[in-house]
């Protein structure tokens, strides 16, 4: 069976796979044992034939200036979530971190805000030509639209500064970047 968890004190929802043999009665002393603190919880049982996602549904309400009452939705799926998936979110997380520090550290240009790095240069792990390796970030930059590009140059091959996609950074590496611009 599964059990579904939401936690009041940050509200953040998890999903937990058990035992199908479980009683009900058994649940929260199950979850208090493992850490929850069940005075901050609210959970649910969710069937096991549910098998790789429970469904879960986003509702949004809002009033036009006009005063019309609006409301719309979508059904989304809460997912056993794997290590791509954690890799992923620490990737997203990185990258809006980064775009926020850009919009207010950053110097305005056409469309969006870029950071020149002088004198000492970050250097982090990404992949260059499909090869990974270490990359001397030289700029930054976020367009209007949250969009990262960077600009860098090979470490062990200096000379040749090109521009980087965002995704072709290593997870946790985009942090040194905001790390400089913060300095």
């Amino acid at each position: 069976m599964k059990i579904v968890v939401l936690n009041h004190t940050d509200v953040r929802v998890e999903l937990l796979n058990v035992v199908d043999s479980l009683c009900p009665d058994e649940i929260e002393e199950f979850l208090y044992d493992r850490g929850f603190d069940v005075s901050n919880i609210s959970w649910m049982e969710v069937p096991s034939d549910v098998h790789d996602y429970v469904p879960i549904k986003f509702h949004e309400f809002d009033v036009k200036d006009n005063g019309e009452e609006t409301h719309s939705e979508r059904t989304a799926r809460l997912k056993n979530f794997t290590i791509y998936d954690s890799v992923q979110d620490i990737k997203s997380r990185e990258q809006e971190e980064l775009a926020d520090v850009l919009r207010h550290l950053g110097t305005r240009v056409d469309d969006g805000y870029e950071y020149h790095f002088e004198g000492e240069c970050p250097i982090i792990a990404g992949y260059d030509y499909d090869e990974p390796c270490d990359v001397v970030i030289l700029s930054v930059r976020v367009d209007d639209d949250g969009y990262i590009s960077l600009v860098g140059d090979e470490k062990n091959d200096r000379g040749n500064p090109h521009s980087l996609d965002v995704d072709e950074i290593f997870a946790g590496h985009l942090e040194y970047v905001t790390s400089y611009i913060l300095q």
